[in-house]
């Protein structure tokens, strides 16, 4: 009996204990505060942001000034706990003779100790909105998981970071886009630029791209294309190449990733060690060359092409939808399968474009489309 009572009473205190806690539970709630910062220009300075506690929207004007809309959230008990914790946080700026640079960081006169302190407890989230010079040289750092936003830009680009999602729109840039970041889904939209975009484990889209040489390296990902033109290389381990309406030169390096060409007018250039290669062609005005060692590559083309085909397997079969001329002798005319083995001719009369296709263990197919109505 007394190992019960014991217990009774055990319990009795443990959910007297619970119980009392509770209110301070729910008293914890979101504060938020928005403080908005002008910032003149004593002169045209590129442009540093570094910015680890939010996420981050960059506009550009054509003011000779910049302008900075800062969001605070924090999780507190009450409003005044919330405001001490705001408080700690500031706009930082510092402009010399060849850099203006900007971040959020403790006000002067707190120490290190105090720092490090306010790490580990109620941590502030800020969000950036900032309007700025948009001919400006642009180097942005952002903190692992947060988001960028940038639009209507017009000065050169450098992004680095880490588990981001990042949106681009309407970039006219007089220099390249240099985006760093792994693992980030990406998307840059009815834009005009060149330069670099290193990417990981997630996918990223191109759409309405005027391309002045954009290079795309280690995707995992789907790296899709559309209504775009100018000259794209890419460079990737497994990511599959979707592209739809593109006018250009493309060019395709992967390990074990594949593509998938829709709507094509220009140049092809792809060489891959695994993954299926498909390409419908519009038009046909330059070469296409695919080299591939495990794949299938199916090319679709106009019924009214003519050029030279060069078309091998050495396992699988190579069919052929266009009457064609071998080069071995022009007098016999062919169509349809060669299996396996290889097809080097002409249709038609022109020698040029040339359809340039290999598969080492997969097999070649020349479609020809039916008409347009």
């Amino acid at each position: 009996m007394n190992l019960k009572l014991f217990s009774f009473i055990f319990l009795m205190i443990f959910f007297a204990q619970l119980f009392a806690q509770i209110p301070n539970a729910k008293a914890i709630q979101r504060f938020d505060s928005v403080v908005e910062k002008d910032v003149s220009l004593k002169k045209s300075l590129p442009i540093y942001l570094n910015h680890h506690l939010g996420n981050v929207s960059i506009q550009g004007w054509v003011q000779d000034r910049i302008r900075v809309t800062l969001s605070y959230r924090v999780l507190a008990e009450s409003q005044q706990q919330a405001q001490r914790e705001f408080d700690k946080l500031s706009l930082i700026t510092l402009e010399t003779k060849d850099l203006f640079e900007m971040r959020v960081g403790h006000k002067q006169g707190v120490d290190l100790v105090s720092k490090m302190r306010d790490r580990t407890k109620n941590m502030v989230q800020v969000d950036l909105e900032v309007k700025a010079p948009y001919q400006s040289h642009l180097v942005v750092v952002v903190g692992d998981g947060a988001s960028l936003k940038l639009d209507q830009w017009r000065g050169s680009v450098n992004v680095a970071g880490k588990n981001n999602t990042l949106l681009f729109t309407h970039l006219n840039l007089n220099q390249e886009l240099d985006l760093n970041c792994l693992q980030c889904p990406t998307e840059v939209r009815d834009s005009r630029f060149a330069g670099r975009i290193s990417i990981g484990s997630k996918p990223i889209l191109l759409s309405g791209i005027e391309s002045g040489g954009v290079f795309v390296d280690g995707a995992n990902e789907e790296i899709r294309v559309e209504k775009s033109s100018g000259n794209f290389d890419f460079h990737t381990h497994s990511g599959r190449l979707n592209v739809f309406k593109f006018n250009g030169n493309l060019h395709l390096q992967s390990d074990d990733g594949g593509a998938f060409l829709s709507q094509m007018t220009g140049a092809v250039d792809i060489q891959t060690r695994s993954g299926q290669v498909m390409i419908d062609m519009e038009h046909v005005n330059h070469s296409i060359h695919v080299d591939t060692e495990k794949s299938d590559i199916q090319v679709s083309l106009p019924p009214q092409y003519e050029g030279a085909i060069d078309l091998m397997s050495l396992r699988g079969e190579v069919i052929v939808q266009f009457p064609y001329e071998s080069r071995k002798d022009f007098n016999l005319v062919s169509y349809g399968p060669a299996s396996p083995g290889r097809v080097d001719g002409l249709i038609g009369k022109k020698s040029e474009p040339v359809i340039h296709a290999y598969s080492k263990q997969g097999g070649v197919r020349l479609i020809r489309k039916a008409p347009s109505r």
